[in-house]
């Protein structure tokens, strides 16, 4: 007879079981009361990154805007003359800033090797004094037949047209797109020093006296007051640009491994965006104190926006064609269609098209001395708008360049890895 195990009360249940057991829910709900609520999803986290690193990259732009609406709200205080005399403190004290710190990072080999390049000075200097000033002018003769664009304006767009090209936006530009920045400061260098005298030339001999109706705005002091200028220009120039690059180079050449340091771990290169901000500052709060925004009507204004936007557009497509021609061209003669590395090519695109504020607003006034504040203004409107423009439409090619350089930098980085790919050429 087989023996009887006795069978072992039930444990009694704990008082939280018990609860647990009444309540299925209630494990669940304390949990879910112990964890934080959920965080957003990652859909949403990648859009919000994506605003962010938007807002990021185009953070000179948006700079842009609100140092214009600064200066439109304050104008007295960024104005030539104005409480912090700009045309000291700004057009010298920030140009000097972007030299100086252009002369530190740039090796002296490379300014020499684009010195002697003549095929770049050909280029970008016919672009700056001949395409776009013939351009400018005959657009300007065909509108001269509307009643309802200004004759003041279209003198100002020759006078704009014959500018040679900007400095310091060009160098801050291409430098951020990833260009030659020693192109492009030979280039400016160039194209600043020939203006003072290929300019006047080309606007009171050349295109004002062809035409009868842009005869009445020749200049009586265009010739008179040239030497004046020539100084002045040139005063400038060594001033803010070929001495504070040659000290730049000379201390770079001195301390090389400290300014190397400097400029990564300072940051210095960010001082040449901050210093553009602050130019165009003071151009717009000049342009509104002036009042010469308010003295012309909207048709015209719409005119020189348009025209100058279209232009700028069509210089610079015109410019990276120049620099690297299609395949056909170069095919059929290398040595003659010869082909730009990708910095040159950017750098000739920035350089090329755009004009300067900074010799165009003393050359107007030399050149109209006897001219009222209101001629002045009226001829310079043109002037202002296309050097604002220019560097709107600079900032997103800044980023389509990027893009185009960064392509090689990806294909390089798949060269490298090209043991994995069995169909990738050693």
């Amino acid at each position: 007879m087989g023996s009887i195990r006795p069978v072992s009360p039930p444990s009694p249940l704990k008082e939280e079981d018990l609860v647990a057991t009444l309540d299925g829910s209630g494990a669940n709900q304390a949990s879910t009361e112990s964890k934080p609520a959920p965080g957003p999803t990652p859909r949403r986290w990648r859009r919000i990154r994506a605003l962010v690193d938007l807002v990021i990259s185009q953070w000179l732009l948006l700079a842009m805007g609100l140092v214009i609406g600064l200066a439109y709200c304050f104008p007295s205080v960024g104005k030539r003359g104005g409480y912090i005399a700009s045309q000291w403190t700004v057009t010298y004290g920030a140009v000097i800033l972007i030299f100086f710190v252009s002369g530190l990072s740039l090796p002296f080999d490379k300014l020499v090797k684009h010195a002697r390049n003549l095929r770049l000075h050909l280029i970008v200097q016919t672009m700056s004094f001949l395409v776009t000033s013939a351009t400018f002018f005959g657009i300007a003769c065909a509108a001269r037949t509307s009643s309802h664009i200004d004759v003041s304006t279209l003198v100002g767009l020759i006078a704009t047209g014959a500018l040679p090209t900007t400095i310091s936006s060009n160098v801050v530009m291409t430098k951020q797109a990833g260009g030659d920045e020693a192109a492009t400061m030979v280039e400016v260098t160039l194209g600043n020093f020939l203006g003072p005298f290929i300019s006047p030339l080309l606007i009171a001999k050349l295109y004002l006296p062809a035409v009868s109706e842009f005869r009445a705005w020749l200049p009586a002091e265009a010739t008179d007051n040239l030497p004046q200028l020539y100084r002045n220009v040139m005063l400038q120039m060594g001033t803010s640009v070929f001495a504070p690059l040659v000290i730049g180079q000379v201390v770079r050449a001195i301390w090389p491994k400290q300014v190397q340091w400097a400029i990564l771990k300072l940051k210095l290169g960010k001082l040449g965006s901050l210093c553009l901000l602050s130019l165009i500052w003071s151009t717009f709060c000049t342009a509104f104190a002036s009042k010469s925004l308010e003295s012309i009507d909207t048709p015209t204004i719409v005119f020189n926006v348009f025209v100058n936007l279209a232009l700028c557009i069509t210089f610079t497509t015109l410019s990276f064609y120049l620099a690297r021609p299609p395949d056909t061209l170069h095919r059929l003669s290398p040595t003659i269609f010869r082909r730009a590395d990708k910095p040159e090519t950017i750098a000739i695109c920035f350089c090329a098209p755009a004009k300067t504020q900074a010799l165009g607003i003393p050359l107007i006034a030399a050149m109209y001395s006897t001219a009222t504040d209101e001629t002045r203004a009226l001829i310079q409107v043109p002037m202002i708008l296309y050097t604002a423009e220019q560097i709107l439409v600079g900032q997103v090619m800044v980023a389509l360049f990027k893009r185009w350089v960064n392509q090689d930098v990806r294909g390089s980085v798949e060269l490298g890895h090209g043991e994995s790919e069995p169909n990738t050429p050693p």
